[in-house]
């Protein structure tokens, strides 16, 4: 079965945040192998649903959804969750809907980032960069 990943971010209106989320997603799939997409919250574009229905279309029947966020704040618990049909409340404010996912497609909700301890290597680089 083919497997669908996407990489959930906040977005930005940031001229300089623009692609970062991208080149995640190229390094990701050039490690795993696996078919990696982007889908934004807010302030871009594709959106989550509509990454999540670029797969649908493309008849991947698993997809696996990754927010990309170091806090379990309210995207990662009643947003993302809702806009995926895996939890009931009101649809957020964002421009779009919630996904229609057909019977035959499972969506699979991974952890949020959180305080995983290679992020501290990538604190540690930053540090030694800048204390020479």
């Amino acid at each position: 079965m083919k497997t669908g990943i996407v990489i959930v971010g906040h977005g930005s209106r940031t001229k300089e945040s623009k692609g970062i989320y991208e080149e995640i997603a190229r390094i990701t799939s050039e490690k795993s192998d696996l078919d990696v997409q982007v889908g934004y919250m807010k302030h871009g574009r594709p959106t989550l649903i509509e990454a999540v229905e670029g797969f649908i279309e493309k008849n991947v029947k698993k997809i696996i959804i990754v927010p990309l966020f170091l806090l379990p704040g309210l995207h990662v618990k009643e947003d993302i969750p809702i806009l995926l049909g895996m939890k009931e409340g009101l649809t957020p404010e964002f421009g779009y809907d919630k996904v229609n996912v057909p019977d035959d497609v499972e969506i699979i909700y991974a952890k949020h980032i959180g305080a995983d301890e290679r992020l501290a290597d990538v604190v540690i680089d930053r540090i030694e960069e800048v204390n020479k």
